[in-house]
């Protein structure tokens, strides 16, 4: 299965500021650490198009079931409109109902306490250089 993606720039105008929340590298290392994967293609745009679909051969277009918001199924603009009218496009069940969202409000709330953590780790840090003697090779 190919997997494509559309621009940071389309993402971010779609969804907000500060999105998508990891890189494309990383984006595209974890899609192709999926088994079902064969390709990501990189610079998709946002809408599957015929010619898409006929140049990288795709049979199948999956979308989940849990998203931060389902536009994609209003008629103007429905990024899966070709896929739906050639009968290429499925559904599937989201195991878990982890969004963009949840993972950010999960950074924002840990936050804190990473910071008070790396307060602690350096100030031991500082305490034991401050203290460090060296062994006079007299």
């Amino acid at each position: 299965m190919e997997v494509s993606g559309p621009s940071v720039i389309i993402i971010s105008a779609k969804r907000g500021a500060h999105r998508p929340i990891m890189n494309l590298h990383e984006r595209s290392l974890s899609v192709l650490a999926c088994r079902y994967v064969d390709e990501v293609i990189i610079g998709a745009p946002w809408e599957v198009s015929k010619d898409m679909i006929t140049t990288f051969n795709i049979s199948l277009v999956v979308r989940g079931t849990v998203a931060e918001n389902d536009d994609f199924q209003k008629d103007d603009g429905n990024p899966y409109a070709i896929p739906i009218s050639v009968g290429i496009f499925k559904v599937l069940e989201s195991p878990l109902d982890i969004t963009t969202a949840t993972i950010i409000r999960r950074i924002v709330s840990n936050h804190e306490a990473y910071q008070k953590r790396n307060e602690k780790k350096n100030a031991s840090e500082k305490r034991y250089y401050e203290g460090k003697t060296f062994v006079s090779g007299d």
